[in-house]
């Protein structure tokens, strides 16, 4: 008697992890799937921005303002990203090409006009400050979605000014994680555009050091885009400030214009 009780607490224990695991395989994948769709709602097959940067203290002033143009191109073996500052004169020309194969790492390289230097950066450069800002080279980089594990965290509610986000939480699988700088994100997916409006980026130590926010979505040819964005760095209490000012979706970029060459053509 006490061997049949025994077996059917053994079977019902066995039940309820499965269900569980279950329960967890279904949360994953209603993630995964959320995050997916995403993306198909950001990405065209190519973009071309432009942007005014500001660099925001602690007290809310701007320190410095910049330009910079932005040029995005889907490959079939790639997606190239090249980023160039258009002004002031101090950092005119200074550009960035990121080749994002799917890898843990990117190939990235940089340009310095002063010294007409094309350099390739290292993999644990990502975690670089890129040009002062409060972007590493990292926050560039596309959602990444075979690269991490992803669960929802809760059901939707309200955040920012929109009625309705879906926290995603994305954990770099081991590959990624050894070159990232980040533990965690959260992703808050505004659930009319499925627009992250909200990053939450949080360190080794599982400490919330940046937030990314979005502003003022609006359509792009049939892809969503916010107006403003700004990187919070809490650690530092400052920010980064990106307002679009042009910006056009599925227009021709070329490869060429996304190339090594074209960073290093000056303008």
């Amino acid at each position: 008697m006490m061997t049949r009780t025994l077996l059917n607490r053994l079977g019902a224990g066995v039940l309820l992890l499965a269900t569980m695991f279950s329960a967890q395989a279904d949360t994953a994948n209603a993630a995964l799937d959320l995050m997916r769709q995403s993306e198909q709602r950001l990405k065209g097959n190519d973009s071309q921005s432009h942007y005014r940067m500001e660099l925001i203290d602690g007290n809310g002033e701007v320190k410095v303002t910049r330009e910079m143009t932005r040029l995005e191109k889907r490959m079939e073996d790639r997606t190239a990203t090249l980023v160039r500052f258009t002004a002031p004169e101090s950092v005119k020309n200074v550009g960035l090409l990121i080749e994002d194969k799917g890898e843990a790492v990117n190939d990235v390289w940089s340009y310095t006009p002063s010294t007409r230097t094309l350099r390739r950066m290292a993999g644990g450069q990502k975690q670089n400050w890129f040009m002062g800002t409060d972007f590493t080279y990292e926050d560039f980089e596309d959602y990444k979605i075979g690269r991490y594990d992803y669960a929802l965290l809760g059901d939707p509610a309200p955040c920012l000014i929109y009625p309705a986000c879906q926290a995603v939480e994305a954990r770099p699988r081991t590959d990624e994680s050894n070159v990232s700088a980040y533990l965690r994100k959260v992703y808050y997916l505004e659930m009319e555009t499925l627009y992250p409006v909200q990053i939450d980026y949080r360190d080794k130590n599982d400490e919330l050091v940046k937030q990314l926010k979005a502003e003022g979505l609006h359509d792009v040819n049939g892809f969503t885009r916010p107006t403003v964005q700004t990187m919070f760095n809490l650690r530092d209490n400052k920010s980064t400030r990106m307002t679009t000012t042009s910006e056009q979706v599925g227009q021709g970029v070329t490869d060429n214009q996304v190339s090594q060459r074209a960073l290093r053509t000056e303008r």
